[in-house]
């Protein structure tokens, strides 16, 4: 691969305001748009006791209407300027985000400037929201694959914050009222909290538009409350009709097909075997020509979804197979999976796989560079994660000296068939 393009890559312009926020500049040439995220260095798992989802609901209540504009003008402004907004909260952080073209990118970064910094709590439409989430929390909860996934993570994590959901409970949720979340987003919002990027078609000006916009955020330091182990009442509804038995966990499910995560604790992001664990997880499970995909779909047929993933964050991670059968061929694919893994130990990564995945890793890295989006997002989990920024030049160095002996030390480690967590959704038959 020739990596010339990216030798000389040009950092994001970088600008701390005094009340500690970041902000972050990427001029993309290709560019017809600009796209711009406020982004939170704190998440679910830094929620305190009794705060369950927290984090998920003032994302919410922000697009409830500021102090200057009610939720429907914030909508409507949007709208009438054909901007892409949205906003997701995650285990490590919470991003706000616009696309935008550039001649409303001054009204886009202001109107939310505002939402952000200055949400109205109207105690009406907490109320009102609140039911909204409490709908999403129980679409969850009717929905496979997400009710399984958490139950897995919170099985995994045991009482690390990590294994709460991110939505919380109906319970904790009811329990956020207008005066508790004015508190918690004054603390959770302040400018030290604060990463603010912008990527695309940039024009002169611009930076210092965010700059002022963002400026009016609190200069106080967050307070360093110790996040919440998961509760007894969110396990509950995690676990509830769910049999556990060692390493393996059964909900009880009338369902066409058994959902399963078969996995393991792995690392953070900071960790040294991140870049050979990414790696090894698509050697045995992340393409077409993948280990697992080949063994369980193509060659036995007892699946059309099944594929490995690695989910790595602030302290701890995981790894993990994931997919879906019919009931009746789940022990056997369960026999197929662990074989899988027992060879792998037994015969090693082939030159052809490892040279192979070196192949897709640095592909899925460059595709990930495309667009003033991707851009926007890559240089503030940058700064969120690493505290810098990190040249594709460096990300291929990486990859390019995880060895034979790299990629067998964490399959002994995170792939042991016999050290695995099994957690299935599915008919009790299975």
């Amino acid at each position: 691969m020739n990596i010339g393009p990216y030798q000389n890559e040009t950092p994001p312009q970088r600008v701390t305001l005094a009340n500690g926020t970041v902000i972050l500049t990427v001029p993309v040439a290709s560019a017809h748009s600009v796209s711009l995220g406020a982004w939170l260095r704190r998440g679910s798992q830094d929620e305190p006791a009794g705060l369950g989802g927290l984090a998920h609901f003032l994302e919410h209540m922000v697009f409830k209407g500021s102090q200057r504009r009610s939720a429907f003008d914030i909508a409507r402004l949007f709208d009438s300027i054909g901007a892409s907004v949205d906003a997701f909260t995650t285990k490590d952080h919470v991003a706000f985000t616009a696309k935008v073209l550039p001649d409303y990118f001054a009204t886009t970064a202001e109107a939310l400037a505002d939402m952000i910094l200055h949400p109205a709590f109207d105690p009406a439409l907490v109320a009102l929201e609140q039911d909204i989430v409490v709908e999403e929390i129980q679409e969850v909860l009717d929905t496979p694959e997400d009710l399984l996934h958490d139950a897995f993570t919170a099985r995994l994590y045991g009482r690390h914050p990590r294994g709460r959901p991110i939505l919380g409970t109906p319970d904790s949720v009811r329990g956020l009222d207008a005066g508790l979340l004015r508190r918690e987003h004054a603390d959770l919002f302040c400018g030290a909290n604060l990463v603010v990027a912008v990527a695309g078609n940039v024009r002169p000006g611009m930076t210092d538009g965010l700059c002022a916009c963002f400026a009016p955020a609190g200069a106080t330091a967050p307070r360093g409350r110790a996040p919440a182990e998961i509760s007894a009442e969110e396990t509950g509804i995690l676990f509830e009709g769910a049999e556990v038995r060692g390493d393996r966990l059964v909900i009880d499910s009338p369902v066409q097909q058994c959902y399963f995560e078969i996995g393991n604790q792995a690392v953070s992001y900071l960790h040294p075997d991140r870049v050979p664990l990414a790696m090894l997880s698509n050697i045995l499970g992340g393409g077409l020509s993948s280990r697992i995909f080949q063994a369980v779909r193509e060659r036995a047929g007892l699946a059309y979804s099944v594929f490995t993933y690695t989910d790595m964050g602030r302290e701890l991670g995981l790894v993990s197979c994931s997919g879906s059968c019919s009931p009746a061929k789940l022990s056997r694919l369960e026999a197929v999976v662990r074989g899988e893994y027992r060879a792998f130990l037994r015969d090693g990564v082939g030159e052809d796989e490892l040279a192979d995945t070196r192949a897709q890793i640095k592909s899925q890295l460059i595709f990930s560079l495309e667009g003033g989006s991707n851009q926007m997002g890559r240089a503030a989990k940058d700064e969120i994660f690493y505290g810098r920024f990190i040249p594709t030049s460096e990300l291929v160095g990486e990859i390019d000296a995880v060895g034979r002996d790299d990629i067998m030390r964490c399959a002994r480690t995170y792939f042991d068939p016999d050290r695995l967590l099994t957690a299935v959704h599915g008919p009790a038959a299975a």
